[in-house]
């Protein structure tokens, strides 16, 4: 019982106020903005497939608007040691590469100029989404995951230890 108590203790970890307490806001806003960015672009795309922004003959993709962002933010971030321009670059980010990852498909499948044939929709987006998923949360929680992975490894070995005496 006095692991429960000290698990559920530990599960304060996944809060906001404990990754506040960690120094780790700004890649917090960042992976919700990226989760909003790639959501809205997603379901976006899906619900208009037929608007786009067209100049002369050139479609323009929605990957320029999230290369454009990522610049904007990383030069933000470079200039300044301000909180507000910090988390406004971080927010830029996210978007940015929501919105990027967004047409990952697109951009990796195309296969060549003068055939076009490209996947919006290819697999290759979903495994990008989860491996940069996968990488913000090792960034958030990573440490809070191993802390409890080693309470729990400490009462397995009490319980083992037990059984044997």
């Amino acid at each position: 019982m006095q692991f429960l108590v000290e698990f559920t203790k530990d599960l304060a970890s996944l809060t906001y106020r404990d990754i506040a307490r960690r120094g780790l806001v700004t890649p917090f806003i960042m992976f919700l903005s990226f989760l909003t960015a790639f959501a809205v672009t997603r379901i976006t795309a899906y619900v208009f497939p037929s608007v786009n922004l067209v100049i002369g003959k050139y479609h323009i993709h929605h990957f320029y608007y999230g290369i454009a962002l990522l610049i904007i933010s990383n030069w933000t971030a470079l200039i300044t040691n301000r909180q507000g321009p910090r988390i406004i670059a971080a927010v830029l980010f996210g978007v940015g590469l929501g919105i990027l990852a967004d047409e990952a498909g697109l951009l990796l499948t195309c296969t060549s100029p003068l055939t076009l044939q490209c996947n919006y929709n290819a697999r290759i987006t979903l495994d990008i989404f989860v491996v940069l998923v996968g990488a913000f949360l090792s960034v958030l929680y990573l440490v809070p995951a191993l802390r409890g992975f080693r309470m729990l490894a400490k009462h397995a070995h009490r319980i083992v230890n037990d059984k044997l005496r």
